[in-house]
């Protein structure tokens, strides 16, 4: 005879391990990418991964790390990242324009940490001060460069034409202004806040401000974008994803402490404590932008990407409502 206690035992461990295997298979792996930096969408991705939302989720969350955007954007054509949690807003344009399976779940940040910065002692105030004289930018593509042609181009300077451009990466920026190489240079966060507290280089405006005062519009700089036909396969996890990443941001201002340390402890490459990484976001923590991708909203996208193409930063003219999606 059957013993009812074992036929009992087996049947627990059975469902134990078909409850299990349901677990596993409803997890679905996202494969994150993103540029080391001290952005927004960068803490709120490392707040919810030390929190563990998205793994209470079902989501087996990946993260890879790069130095340059570039590399980022290579592996994203190559499908070895699925999402891009601080992707360019030039770059997304770019990559569609050259048929690259894109979309653009969300505008997370503005232009707002990248600086034009001169050596301690210029008198230099604005864009007319550096026509003729050598500037440097980290890129002739990408926001780096894209914002401040459209700031020079405000105030009526062909950074092109009139200007001297020369391209070095930040260190050797900060390194060409010390010795006088470079009249000028555009900086973002956190070469920028370790440049200026150095005391041999002086902020004198940000390309954001000229663009928002001109156009009355948000300069758009970082974005949420993920692959098309991952995107498509993937919906539910996608939004899971995005919904968690979007409460984050927005409740940075308030969760900043925390964030900043998940922060410096996942990425060490960063080489900031969480005390300095805390100082490096905090005034940029409320400036997540809240809009979803909605018509009035890609309306100003729009806007900015045509004049992104008057200036040849994006090949072809391209309509926002093919790629800027509302998950």
């Amino acid at each position: 005879m059957r013993n009812p206690l074992r036929a009992w035992s087996h049947l627990v461990i059975a469902a134990s391990i078909s409850v299990t295997t349901v677990a596993f298979a409803q997890s679905t792996t996202i494969r994150v990418g993103y540029t080391i930096t001290t952005d927004i969408t960068s803490a709120a991705l490392f707040s919810a991964q030390k929190k563990g939302l998205f793994k209470q989720a079902g989501l087996d969350v990946q993260t890879q790390p790069f130095v340059q955007s570039s590399q980022k954007y290579d592996a994203f054509k190559g499908k070895a990242i699925d999402v891009d949690i601080n992707a360019g807003g030039i770059e997304a344009a770019q990559l569609f324009s050259a048929g690259v399976p894109i979309v653009v779940l969300k505008a997370v940040q503005p232009a707002d940490f990248w600086a034009v910065v001169v050596k301690t002692g210029s008198t230099a105030k604005g864009p007319v001060d550096f026509k003729g004289k050598p500037y440097g930018v980290v890129s002739l593509a990408g926001t780096n460069f894209g914002a401040t042609y459209l700031a020079f181009k405000i105030e009526n300077v062909d950074l092109m034409r009139d200007v001297k451009v020369s391209v070095l990466p930040p260190a050797g920026l900060i390194a060409a202004l010390q010795n006088g190489t470079i009249d000028g240079a555009t900086l973002y966060e956190p070469y920028l806040s370790q440049a200026v507290h150095s005391g041999t280089v002086k902020e004198i405006f940000r390309p954001i401000t000229l663009y928002r005062r001109h156009y009355g519009a948000t300069l758009f700089a970082l974005n949420v974008t993920a692959r098309k036909d991952f995107y498509l396969a993937n919906r539910t996890a996608v939004n899971k994803f995005l919904s968690i990443l979007d409460s984050e941001a927005r409740s940075l201002p308030a969760n900043l402490p925390a964030a900043s340390q998940a922060l410096s402890e996942a990425v060490p490459a960063l080489k900031e404590s969480p005390d300095q990484v805390q100082a490096l976001l905090k005034p940029y923590a409320g400036d997540y932008i809240p809009d979803q991708n909605e018509p009035v909203f890609l309306k100003q996208v729009q806007a900015y990407y045509d004049r992104l193409y008057d200036i040849k930063q994006i090949p072809r003219q391209v309509n926002v409502a093919d790629f800027w999606v509302m998950p």
